[in-house]
């Protein structure tokens, strides 16, 4: 009987030990589970953080077009499927206006218009970009800081204008025959485009300017 007593007693402390074992176990999985789920949730907040976060970087676009007091002026996105109205404000006399929106991943083209007249504009992330510039001839004399971008956008722009108007000259031309004024035309072409290519785009081919000059 003794004997049986001790085995009982060794078989009874074996069980508290299993059932403390199984406990302690049962217990590390519970913490487990409670971890991971405190992780994901962790997770989950700092993601909506960070999207919270990219939608509130914004970039900006303002300043004054003088002598255009009633004009729309439309803020629009050049997209691969041309301009997109982004959006619009009728200027008062003061001819202020201020735009903005989501920054762009990568740098993207805007432009501002007044009727016909254009003022084209590279966004690069979060920029503050300034436009000065009097109507009706606010697409060639305008002024721009905030972005060496748009400066040198500002300058392909002009200089496309001088080529427009050169090549109607040229074509308009009664002193020419049909032979010169073709050879006339493309002689200034083939200037203008050796010009962009040496001084924008083989200088500064990642610029958002250079894409704007092909």
């Amino acid at each position: 009987n003794k004997e049986l007593r001790i085995k009982m007693c060794k078989f009874a402390s074996q069980n508290r030990k299993s059932r403390k074992n199984r406990n302690e176990y049962n217990k590390n999985i519970m913490n487990l589970k409670l971890i991971r789920k405190l992780l994901a949730m962790t997770l989950a907040v700092l993601s909506i953080i960070c999207a919270s976060s990219c939608n509130e970087r914004k970039f900006h676009v303002s300043g004054t077009i003088e002598n255009a007091a009633d004009s729309t002026l439309y803020f629009e996105n050049m997209s691969l499927n041309g301009p997109v109205k982004v959006d619009s404000v009728k200027l008062s006399a003061d001819g202020s206006f201020s735009f903005d929106g989501n920054a762009p991943t990568a740098p993207d083209f805007y432009r501002l218009r007044i009727a016909g007249q254009i003022i084209n504009i590279a966004i690069d992330s979060t920029e503050a970009i300034s436009v000065k510039a009097t109507y009706p001839s606010m697409a060639s004399q305008y002024e721009v800081k905030g972005s060496d971008d748009c400066q040198r956008i500002k300058e392909l722009a002009v200089m496309q204008m001088q080529l427009q108007a050169q090549v109607s000259m040229i074509a308009r031309s009664q002193q020419l025959g049909a032979d010169a004024v073709s050879d006339s035309i493309s002689s200034v072409v083939e200037s203008y485009k050796q010009i962009v290519k040496l001084h924008y785009i083989f200088k500064e081919p990642m610029k958002a300017s250079s894409y704007f000059a092909l």
